[in-house]
Parts: structure tokens; C-alpha cells; sequence
């Protein structure tokens, strides 16, 4: 349990035990009762009130483009030679706006590394009557976004909060939970085990040594506040997760929103067409929590972690639909601070400046840095010499980080969020919880916690992690107590919110000028250079190239740039575009190149691209999509409780592959095994038909006069899945033989030796 005390008390505070869990009991039922009272009310009269709260909720969400021009460079992995060449999940900016009829605020994540750009923002909305307090702006942590978003960006964020403010409506709302079993890892165990007086050596630190709970090292839990309409329209699916968006490699070349961005994709699947609700993704504590790389390659890491999340968003959404109220008090306070030297708890002192320790030069293990071949991790000052303020840090260099830092904490309704100006570590995290816990008000049952939140000031380890100087810990700027002025300012903060002090602000001077967008008018014309090829098989990759303006300024804001079109009786239907997921374009020198990968199950028929520029339009010439051919059969065993008599006959089962994927070419998870539909053979002369079995995940037949050791035979096109693929040529199995699968490895974390100068070849490390 941490030390949860304020400024200089030395001692836990005791507030949040003396409620004890009684009272915790009869708040809920308190709060269960009112918000039913309070929903009832609003369907009889069309409002609601509470004595928390000026009326009943109003809410409404929206997004932005904020995908920049080409060329510039990536937040992630301090690489400026690296260059962004074009797009391969475009960038969005999100906002959800609450009200209670008395204060207002505004919920904002931005695919950004850091909100770099917080103070424009808020610039932006005062004349909507926002400000500090109300406004809650964290970045869902994209190695893969610009480095400097600039004026436009800001721009496109406060358009989206307006717009968003502008559409309110009646409301209701509430907050569920989903476990995400697989989607994560702590990349740094052994600072973790540190925690609880384990010391292991870096690198040799396991799972299975975790004294209390593996799953402690993790954070698996995704928070949702659900808001729908009192139609029931959906609005906004608010959601809180800790991982590092880091699928997207240190030789990535495109700008990307990582797996945020393809968990929103598929959680709007879920819903009917024009239905889905605008998806907050916001990150929580992501310091050591890093993707698991159990997948070929960068886009199929993104999705297959996205899978894993969004399977624990719908679960909370599900989750959230039976308590929803329409009397949900919000407010928010921010304070700032700034790291001075000033003593946080007693003996215990932040630094003046920001200095980072000699483990950053390594980089994290899913950001590796040409220096990671020296193994700096770990690397520390011997106890002995440990000094008061930094421990035992080697001290490398000064940090681009502000000594100012900026604490919030938002409630709604019976939640409470407090941010963090960085990179919590999931241990540090729980820390800061449970100390504003400690002293939230009554009416709240849960905190959580929001990392990159209204600045960025680097890590926050807890001071035992920091000790241990891994790459968090070389990474906490400000000394081993860090993390505690945070913590110390969260508490201030939570305690504040319990009574609902000040007037809430009034609208305020007129937005800054918005420069005109990067994008959206670049050539003049524009002309196809190489059509797509006549016929495609699905899982194939198709090509478009064409002629067009520099530094992919032709691309649209907000809208399609390259669609896939199918033809259908009346013309030609937008089927998915690069506003989705499959495709990826570049752009060198005014030449354009966009892949698409072609998913199994896409629909067979007539298809074409459509580029759509400002000053230009092409259509592609139609090409055939068709079934994969590409299905392999690998083999045929004798199932299990066969018998080889013959009276029986023999029970077989055959098993098959999809096509293997390239890395380097497919943009999309496949299944490696396909499914459904039957396999047709022949065996002792006779003609045979195996179907699908979904428990033995085999085609299964029984015959008679086979056993093991003898020869079948599937025929070109005997194979036919339940999407329509097939195999291609005729294959003999000799019954009892099952050939190894043939499919590219998984990855490895953060994909391997770090790029070289300008993406070049690697760094061997």
C-alpha cells in the first residue's frame, strides 16, 4: 500500500478507511436509488435533478482528421532521420462533451504521442466556455504520429470539442468494465518485482516469480462510460486502457494510429451502418506495458492486439446497458505545479531539472536504439553512492522535459479520472488510485487513472522500480520521488472534488486563427501510372499507382482518398477507403503507390479504385475479384476413437492452411487455418466427402479399407472452406502424415534490430 499522504504528512491518510465499508454499501445504494429515481423523473417529464447536479445529462461526441502532410517526423523512438511517406491508419482527434445542466466538460484523446498541443486547445474552446478545469486532453500514445502537431492540429481538436458541445442532447450514462486476457506484457519485470523487496537480475525475471499475482504486472482492465441517447442511440463509448501503441515498429515509415485506431474500427462493427457511437480511446497506465508481438509482422501485431481490447470494450458496453442514468453529476479541477527541489514526504525531495540516466540510451524493448547493443539496462550507481534526490541514476543528460507539470482530476458520475502528465508504470498507477481513493468524495466507487494527460513530463516509476534504473526508471526525470508530487497533487485534487465550489466559466475572448489544412489541395491533375492486375484472389494484395502532387498533399481531410468501389446494378458502391482498415499509400516525389489486401471473405464480384483529390479524380480500371486458390492441405490423421476395422472404417481428418501472409506485404490479420465448407478425395479407388467438424477443427470422414500408411488423394479444388476458397492443385497424403505448417514467424518485440540511417538497412545490436 503506498503512502498516500499530502505535502509533508509522513503518514497515510485515514479519511477513506474511517467511511469504512458500510458506508461504501449504503453510498451505492444511495447513488443506485437516485439515479433511478432520477431516470424515471427524466422519461416522464424529459429532465432529471439531483442535489449533486443542475439537471439531467446532456452529451454529444464527435472527431477530426488530424493526419499531416508527408515528411515530417515521428513521436516515437527519437529517430528524426526517420520521415513519414504517406498513411497507413489515418489520425483522428476525439471529443465527448457531458453536461449536467449546471457544469460542463470535455473528454479529448488526439492520436498523438503526447498532447503536445494542450494550451492551443484550450485557446480554442473558451469561447465555449471551457477551460483548464473542464477539459480533459490525453493522446492515445502512437509511436507512429508527428512530432509536432502545430496550429492546424489544435485547430482540428477544438473543432471537434465545439462541434461536439454544439450537438448536445438528452443523455444517459454509465461505467462498466472488460478483462483483456492476452493483450499485454510488463516489458520490465524485474523493476516490477522490485516492488515487493524481489531483486532479479534484467532480462532473467519471470512471470511465475511474482509473490502475489502474475496478472498484477499487467493492467487488464479496460474501463467504458457508455452514453447513448434516451432513444437509444448510441453516442460515445468512452474507453481507458494501459498499452504502449508501439505494434508500428521503429522502421515504420507511415503514419499510423497503431492499434487504438483499429480497435475503434472494429468496435463500430458491432453496431448497424450510420449507428456506432464516436470511440474515445484514451491510454491509462502504460509505462510498462508493452503489445505481446505474437503476430508476422507490424499490421497484423496492431490488429491482432486490437482484437483483444475491443473483445473487452464490448464487453463493458454490454456490461454498461443495465445501469445507465440520466443523473450523472461532472466536474473537473486542475492545478499546477513545478518540480523545484521542494520535499514531497518527509526526507524525500524532487530535483530542480530534468535529467534522464543512462538506460534511455537503450531504448525500451519495443523500441530498441542503434546504442541497445551495450546493454545499458540496469546499469546504476552502487548503493552506497546513491544520492538523495536522484538515487542511484547515472545521470546521462537533461530531459526536454518542463519542470511544469499539470495534475487534473474529472468526476463523472460515480467515477473519478486523475491524469498523469506521462508515463505511469501499472504499479505507480495502482499508487495514485488508491491515494485519491483515500479521499474521493462520497458518490464515487471508482478511480482510474489517465496517462499522457495534459502534458508530458517523461516516466513515473514508483522509487523502488526507479531504484532498479530500467529504462523507466533512466526515464523519471525528476529523482526517485517523481512520481509523488504527481500523487500528492491527485489527492489535492480528488479532496477538492467533493464539494462543487466556484462558478463554472464563462464563455471567453474568440478561437486563434486556424491555419489552412496541409492536406487536401496538392497536384492539379493527376494520372494512373499502373492499373490493378485483370484478376485478384482474395488474401492477394493489389496495387495502385498513379502521378500526383508532393508530399501527399492531394489526400482529402476527413474524407476518402483511395476507395474500393464494387459494381452493383445500380453502378459502383463504396465498399471501404483508407478512412478504414487494408489499405496503405505512400508518396515519393509525386508518385503515388496504394496497397490494399484483400480480405477471404471479401465478396466476389467487380471491383474498382477510386482516388479522390481535391483538384483530381481517377478511377481504376475494373478488375475480377475471385476465391483464394491459395488453400494448402497439409495433412490427414486418423482421428482420435477411430477404428481401422472394417466393419467401422477408419474416422479421418484432414487439416489445412490458408496462404501463408508476406510481412512485408500484407496489412491485415489472417487466420492461419481456414474454416467451414467440405473437402472432397479419393481413396481405395472410391470417391469420398469430408466435412467440417468445428470441434475436431478438421474436415472429417469416415471410410472404409483405409488405414494409416495408405495414400488419398485431394483433388484441384477438392477443398472448398466455407468462404469459397480453395486449394489449388492435386496433392496425395499419405493417411497418418500431417506436414508442418507452413507461415511466417511471429515478429519479436518491437520487431527486431533498430533501423539504420534514413531506414537503411538496421543496426545490429
Amino acid at each position: 500500500m503506498a503512502n498516500t499522504g499530502g505535502p509533508g504528512s509522513g503518514a497515510p491518510d485515514r479519511r477513506g478507511a474511517e467511511r469504512g465499508v458500510s458506508n461504501t454499501l449504503d453510498r451505492r445504494r444511495f447513488v443506485q436509488a437516485t439515479a433511478l429515481a432520477g431516470l424515471a423523473t427524466g422519461l416522464a417529464s424529459g429532465e432529471s435533478g439531483s442535489a449533486t447536479s443542475g439537471g439531467a445529462l446532456t452529451a454529444s461526441a464527435a472527431r477530426r482528421d488530424i493526419t499531416p502532410e508527408n515528411g515530417g517526423s515521428f513521436f516515437g523512438y527519437v529517430r528524426p532521420d526517420m520521415r513519414a511517406e504517406g498513411v497507413a491508419i489515418r489520425l483522428f482527434a476525439h471529443a465527448l462533451v457531458l453536461s449536467d445542466g449546471e457544469r460542463k466538460v470535455a473528454l479529448v484523446s488526439a492520436d498523438l504521442g503526447k498532447p503536445a498541443v494542450r494550451d492551443r486547445v484550450i485557446e480554442h474552446v473558451r469561447p465555449q466556455g471551457f477551460d483548464r478545469d473542464s477539459v480533459l486532453f490525453a493522446a492515445t500514445h502512437t509511436h507512429a504520429g508527428p512530432n509536432e502537431p502545430g496550429e492546424w492540429i489544435a485547430g482540428q481538436i477544438g473543432d471537434a470539442i465545439a462541434a461536439a458541445d454544439a450537438n448536445r442532447r438528452p443523455a444517459r450514462a454509465g461505467w462498466a468494465s472488460g478483462t483483456v486476457e492476452e493483450g499485454n506484457w510488463n516489458r520490465s519485470l524485474a523493476a516490477h518485482l522490485a516492488n515487493f523487496d524481489l531483486e532479479v537480475p534484467i532480462g532473467e525475471a519471470e512471470p511465475e516469480d511474482h509473490p502475489v499475482d502474475p496478472d498484477r504486472a499487467r493492467d487488464t482492465t479496460v474501463r467504458l462510460l457508455r452514453v447513448e441517447g434516451t432513444d437509444g442511440t448510441p453516442i460515445c463509448a468512452w474507453t481507458l486502457f494501459g498499452n504502449h501503441p508501439t505494434a508500428f515498429t521503429p522502421s515504420n515509415t507511415t503514419f499510423s494510429a497503431d492499434f487504438p485506431g483499429v480497435a475503434r474500427e472494429w468496435f463500430a462493427r458491432r453496431f448497424d451502418d450510420g449507428d456506432a457511437p464516436v470511440t474515445v480511446y484514451t491510454t491509462g497506465r502504460v509505462g510498462d506495458q508493452i503489445p505481446r508481438y505474437d503476430d508476422y509482422g507490424q499490421y497484423a501485431v496492431a490488429e491482432r492486439t486490437a482484437i483483444r481490447i475491443e473483445r473487452a470494450m464490448w464487453d463493458a458496453w454490454r456490461n454498461a446497458g443495465g445501469d445507465l442514468s440520466r443523473d450523472l453529476p461532472v466536474d473537473g479541477r486542475a492545478t499546477q505545479d513545478e518540480y523545484v527541489g521542494q520535499e514531497v514526504e518527509p526526507g524525500k525531495r524532487v530535483a530542480d531539472d530534468a535529467i534522464v540516466g543512462l538506460p534511455t540510451l537503450d531504448g525500451g524493448e519495443n523500441g530498441p536504439t542503434p546504442f541497445s547493443g551495450l546493454e545499458l539496462e540496469g546499469k546504476r550507481k552502487p548503493e552506497w553512492l546513491a544520492d538523495d534526490v536522484h538515487g542511484r541514476k547515472i545521470l546521462l543528460a537533461p530531459a526536454p522535459y518542463s519542470t511544469d507539470v499539470e495534475v487534473q482530476a474529472m468526476r463523472i458520475g460515480d467515477e473519478m479520472l486523475v491524469t498523469v502528465p506521462g508515463e505511469p508504470t501499472v504499479e505507480m498507477g495502482r499508487r495514485m488510485r488508491e491515494a485519491a481513493e483515500s479521499v474521493a468524495p462520497d458518490g464515487v466507487e471508482t478511480v482510474s487513472v489517465v496517462g499522457i494527460a495534459n502534458g508530458y513530463n517523461g516516466y513515473f516509476t514508483t522509487p523502488q522500480e526507479y531504484d532498479v534504473q530500467d529504462y523507466e526508471g533512466g526515464n523519471t526525470a525528476f529523482g526517485k520521488y517523481t512520481s509523488l508530487l504527481i500523487r500528492n497533487r491527485q489527492e489535492d485534487l480528488a479532496g477538492a472534488l467533493a464539494e462543487r465550489v466556484g462558478e463554472p466559466s464563462e464563455p471567453t475572448g474568440s478561437r486563434p486563427a486556424v491555419p489552412d489544412a496541409p492536406v487536401g489541395d496538392g497536384g492539379d491533375d493527376g494520372a494512373i501510372e499502373t492499373q490493378p492486375p485483370e484478376t485478384v484472389e482474395r488474401m492477394d494484395v493489389v496495387t495502385l499507382e498513379w502521378r500526383g502532387g508532393w508530399s501527399g498533399k492531394d489526400r482529402p481531410v476527413g474524407d476518402p482518398f483511395v476507395s474500393l468501389e464494387r459494381r452493383t446494378g445500380g453502378g459502383w458502391e463504396t465498399v471501404t477507403s483508407d478512412l478504414g482498415l487494408g489499405f496503405v499509400w505512400t508518396a515519393f516525389w509525386g508518385h503515388y503507390t496504394a496497397r490494399y489486401d484483400v480480405p477471404p471473405d471479401l465478396p466476389t464480384g467487380t471491383y474498382r479504385f477510386r482516388v479522390q483529390a481535391a483538384n483530381y479524380e481517377l478511377p481504376s480500371r475494373a478488375f475480377e475479384v475471385v476465391p483464394s486458390r491459395g488453400l494448402r492441405v497439409r495433412g490427414v490423421r486418423v482421428a482420435d476413437g477411430s477404428s481401422s476395422g472394417e466393419g467401422d472404417g477408419t474416422r479421418l481428418a484432414f487439416v489445412a492452411q490458408n496462404p501463408p501472409p508476406d510481412p512485408d506485404e500484407n496489412l491485415r490479420v489472417r487466420p492461419i487455418r481456414p474454416t467451414g465448407g467440405l473437402l472432397a478425395f479419393s481413396a481405395a479407388g472410391q470417391e469420398h466427402e469430408a466435412r467440417w467438424d468445428k470441434g475436431a477443427e478438421a474436415w472429417i470422414a469416415t471410410v472404409s479399407g483405409v488405414a494409416a500408411g495408405d495414400v488419398v488423394t485431394v483433388p484441384e479444388n477438392g477443398l472448398v472452406d466455407g468462404l469459397g476458397n480453395r486449394n489449388g492443385k492435386a496433392v496425395d497424403l499419405r493417411v497418418g502424415s500431417v506436414a508442418e505448417l507452413d507461415w511466417p514467424e511471429t515478429m519479436g518485440t518491437g520487431g527486431g534490430d533498430p533501423p539504420g540511417l534514413f531506414g537503411i538497412g538496421s543496426f545490429p545490436t
